[in-house]
């Protein structure tokens, strides 16, 4: 094996590499996003299901080629998974260009997205409704709670508004003019928690247990940084696909040519 070989064999290694521990990471927040699907859906609507199966496809699809790319760099003599690898690479372009084509034109930029979503009033809407006792709002429940530990919000637009019942009506109604937070704003969450809040307090003071901002903006600024994450990733991808095709082109000439 020359010297160019073995250089070529090293750059795909490495490039493959970062591939597939990028396909990891974007399968993983794929997976994570599939199971917790039904209370994504209730705040992004049908958006959850381009955010969910458009993350876990990429990942997938990234996960082979990474794979593959691998084992063609890293085991001699194994013409024919550098070739699998090649078809792969023109594939995944391909179906990355007709997806990123769909993605753009079923969610736009993040402020487009937020308007086809009608953000305000669906997350007004889930807000208006938690706390019932009703089955068919536990997933709006949920869906709160996971939203709010998962970005580090409390309410609509701020802690207070579970105070607020034009705001929190359902969970305000129940609680029979008592005042408290849901257990899902602590920043150690436990059993009744919320119960521990004293909204007298400043909110410098509440903050040092409970989130105080609210979560219409975290959801916004999470929207944000998925479609800018997407289109980075895409764009890194595709250069890293393109570096790939080419060395394993370049290889597979050597391999005739041996």
């Amino acid at each position: 094996m020359g010297c160019g070989t073995a250089i070529m064999r090293l750059v795909l290694f490495v490039v493959n590499f970062l591939i597939t521990f990028l396909a990891l990471a974007m399968t993983v927040v794929g997976v994570f996003a599939a199971v917790h699907y039904h209370e994504m859906k209730e705040v992004f609507g049908h958006a959850a299901m381009y955010i969910t199966f458009g993350t876990l496809c990429l990942g997938l699809m990234l996960l082979i080629v990474g794979v593959t790319g691998v084992c063609g760099a890293c085991v001699q003599g194994t013409k024919v998974c550098v070739i699998m690898h090649s078809i792969f690479l023109v594939l995944l372009i391909l179906a990355e260009g007709v997806g990123g084509g769909l993605l753009f034109y079923y969610t736009g930029s993040a402020v487009q997205l937020e308007e086809k979503l009608k953000l305000n009033e669906t997350v007004g809407d889930v807000f208006f409704a938690y706390g019932g006792n009703d089955t068919s709002v536990s997933a709006i429940t949920e869906a709160v709670d996971l939203f709010q530990q998962g970005l580090s919000c409390c309410g609509q637009y701020g802690y207070e508004d579970w105070a607020n019942a034009s705001i929190a009506f359902t969970w305000a109604e129940t609680l029979n003019n008592k005042v408290y937070l849901p257990d899902s704003c602590c920043k150690e969450e436990t059993t009744d928690c919320g119960e521990d809040v004293d909204l007298t307090k400043n909110e410098t003071v509440v903050a040092q247990k409970f989130y105080t901002k609210g979560c219409q903006s975290k959801i916004r600024d999470f929207l944000n940084e998925w479609t800018n994450a997407i289109a980075g990733i895409m764009m890194s991808a595709f250069v890293l696909q393109l570096i790939c095709l080419l060395f394993s082109c370049c290889l597979c000439c050597i391999k005739d040519h041996d």
